[in-house]
Parts: structure tokens; C-alpha cells; sequence
């Protein structure tokens, strides 16, 4: 994956995270047009750069970021 690209997807990921807009880990692959391997790959390089934990709520169909307190 090209740097640039990859810059891109991330920062696309983090925006859709902040919106509450991935949908499933499936779609959310699609979205970003990468594996759904790449995608996990992804989220675990978001969740080392971020301050708050990001997970997967099942209940809004989307990651998100949970504040730490």
C-alpha cells in the first residue's frame, strides 16, 4: 500500500470513526477498498496513535472511540 494512500485510508477510517459511519468491519473494507485483513490491520495502527479506545458497537453498527476516564 502506497503512503500516500494509506495516509488517505486512515484518515478517512478516523473520520468515519468520529462519525459513527463505518458499518460492519465488511463494509467498512469495501469503503475504504482494501481486504478485510487490511482493514483489521488498519484499526489496530488507529488504536496505537489515538487517545481513546476504539471499538466495535454492535448496537450502532459502527466503531467508535470511547473516552477514557
Amino acid at each position: 500500500m502506497g503512503g500516500l494512500k494509506y495516509y488517505e485510508r486512515t484518515k478517512l477510517l478516523i473520520e468515519l470513526i468520529e462519525k459513527e459511519r463505518t458499518g460492519s468491519p465488511r463494509d467498512l473494507a469495501r469503503k475504504l477498498q482494501v481486504h478485510e485483513r487490511t482493514m483489521y490491520r488498519i484499526i489496530e495502527e488507529v488504536r496505537l496513535i489515538q487517545p481513546c479506545e476504539t471499538i466495535y458497537c454492535k448496537e450502532r453498527k459502527s466503531y467508535i472511540f470511547m473516552k477514557n476516564k
